[in-house]
């Protein structure tokens, strides 16, 4: 009994000390600011109020559709999350399994459509 009791204090001790360095290297953590990049540029595009429709909404028409949003979306936020990129590798590890496991239900909320 007392093997799995000191593997999973083992196990334990280095997915906390994985979380810890991820979430410094993520700029989340104590010394995540000195990771993080200074003077980003934010790019933003505002689309004006009177514009046409775009390609997706013309082509999208009336009716049922599938929503693929819920498909795999911690991984997507993920990829596009503005953390550095040695960050996101620590991000990731938790998030594809999790998508994997819940990917189910993602498909089952797909179901109720746009």
């Amino acid at each position: 009994m007392k093997i799995p009791l000191r593997m999973a204090k083992r196990v334990g001790t280095s997915l906390f000390v994985v979380m810890l360095v991820g979430s410094m290297l993520t700029g989340t953590g104590l010394l995540g600011s000195a990771f993080g990049e200074e003077g980003e540029k934010k790019e933003s595009y505002i689309r004006p109020v009177d514009s046409s429709p775009s390609l997706a909404e013309t082509e999208k028409g009336s009716g049922w559709s599938y929503n693929t949003d819920y498909l795999f979306a911690l991984s997507r936020a993920v990829r596009d999350s503005r953390v550095h990129p040695a960050g996101k590798v620590f991000l990731f590890i938790p998030a594809v399994p999790l998508d994997i496991v819940l990917s189910p239900f993602a498909a089952i909320a797909g179901l109720f459509g746009d």
